[in-house]
Parts: C-alpha cells; sequence; structure tokens
C-alpha cells in the first residue's frame, strides 16, 4: 500500500512517489529514439517549436549520436596501452627490491641507503611514485643512477631497466593523452544530452497538445514507445 500521512481534518494524503522519466535513460535509446522522433517529425504536419526547429532538433540528435562513438572509441583505444602499462608496474614493483638489496649492501645498513633513494629516483619508502608521468622520470632516474654504480652490469642493472624505460615512457605519455581525449569526448557528449533530453520532453507534449484525442498513437509514430523509462 501506498505511505499515507493524516490531513488536516483527519483525512490522509498519498506520499507522492519519484516521477517516471518520459525519455530512456540509456544512451543509445535515447539517440534512436531522438532519430526517429527527428524523421518522423519532418514527415509530420506538426509545427517547429518557437525556440528549436526540426532542423536544430535534427542536428542535435546527429551530434549527440556522434558523441556516443568517439567517446566509446577513445576508451577502447585506452584498453590496450593500461593493460601492458599495469603488466609493467608489476614488474616494476617486484624488481625495486633487489635495487634496495644493492643499495643497503653499497652503504652498509638500509638507513644509510635510505640517503641514496632520490638518487636512484626512489621515494623515501623505497618504491617509484604512483603517478605514471612521474614513475616514467622516475626509471629515467634509476637508469642513469646506475650506469655509474656499481650494480650497472647486475641482472637488475641499468640493461634491465633501461629496456623497461623505453618500453614504460611513450606507453604513459599515450595513456595520459587518450585519457584527455575520453574525458573531453565524454565531456562533450554530456553537454550534448542535456539539451536533447529537454528538446525530446518538449516535443513529447508538443504532440499532446496538438493531437489531444490520439497523442498515444503520435508519441509511438514518434519512437517514445513507452509511457515511462
Amino acid at each position: 500500500m501506498t505511505p499515507a500521512t493524516p490531513g488536516a481534518n483527519g483525512s490522509t494524503t498519498p506520499k507522492k512517489g519519484k516521477t517516471k522519466d518520459v525519455i530512456p535513460f540509456g544512451e543509445l535509446e535515447l539517440a534512436t529514439v531522438g532519430l526517429r522522433a527527428a524523421d518522423a517529425w519532418d514527415a509530420s504536419p506538426l509545427l517547429a517549436l518557437l525556440w528549436c526547429s526540426k532542423a536544430q532538433f535534427r542536428e542535435a540528435v546527429r551530434a549527440f549520436s556522434a558523441s556516443i562513438g568517439t567517446a566509446d572509441e577513445a576508451d577502447d583505444d585506452l584498453s590496450p596501452v593500461a593493460a601492458r602499462l599495469e603488466e609493467l608496474d608489476v614488474l616494476i614493483n617486484k624488481s625495486l627490491k633487489f635495487v634496495r638489496n644493492f643499495l643497503t649492501e653499497e652503504y652498509d645498513t638500509k638507513k644509510k641507503a635510505k640517503a641514496y633513494y632520490d638518487t636512484f629516483g626512489l621515494t623515501p619508502a623505497g618504491e617509484l611514485h604512483a603517478a605514471r608521468p612521474a614513475r616514467a622520470k622516475d626509471l629515467a632516474k634509476l637508469v642513469k643512477a646506475l650506469k655509474t654504480s656499481g650494480y650497472d652490469k647486475g641482472k637488475y642493472g641499468t640493461a634491465f631497466w633501461k629496456k623497461i624505460v623505453d618500453e614504460y615512457a611513450p606507453l604513459a605519455t599515450t595513456s595520459s593523452d587518450v585519457r584527455g581525449d575520453t574525458a573531453v569526448s565524454v565531456g562533450t557528449k554530456n553537454t550534448q544530452e542535456a539539451p536533447l533530453r529537454k528538446m525530446l520532453r518538449a516535443l513529447r507534449q508538443h504532440i499532446k497538445t496538438n493531437f489531444p484525442d490520439t497523442y498515444a498513437a503520435e508519441w509511438r509514430n514518434f519512437g517514445f514507445q513507452k509511457e515511462s523509462y
């Protein structure tokens, strides 16, 4: 039963429920309804809105539909790069202990070794920075320090880390660029979505006002397949 609250005269007043949206929530569904509505409106005698012409509506639908694809493509481009960076991060984190061990042996104690962490690109905790652009710089610093150290030719010396940094640095830059493109694409999509929803709600009401007896059938013709979503 619907919750109720007592009224002034002892009667009860039903609480208002959450209003259901008449426009689909999903991006693909929104674009589909928009395209169907644009075609139907062009073929209909229904006049334009004062603030939105048929051409403006179709352009809003086209721009939003295009932005969905752009955002998805940017996100897809990021996936292989991110996966490889994660693999390299695991390798880096596992291998840093050998650098720390070398420094401890070289300077007798862990406390003395920590004084050289910064020279080798390590944080006070003996790790690299988490942010990948900064981590790439740390790796370059590590390679430079190893080359002039007694661990240059070691298994986890210069050659080992040089191979990692040569792959890691460009991937980190690519990841940063793609994330920037993704953010721009998603921002564009979000900016275009709100006006399109506003237009569709207005068009739906416009149909109901001009077709008071047959608006339900007209709604379906314009792509509004449900009373609410």
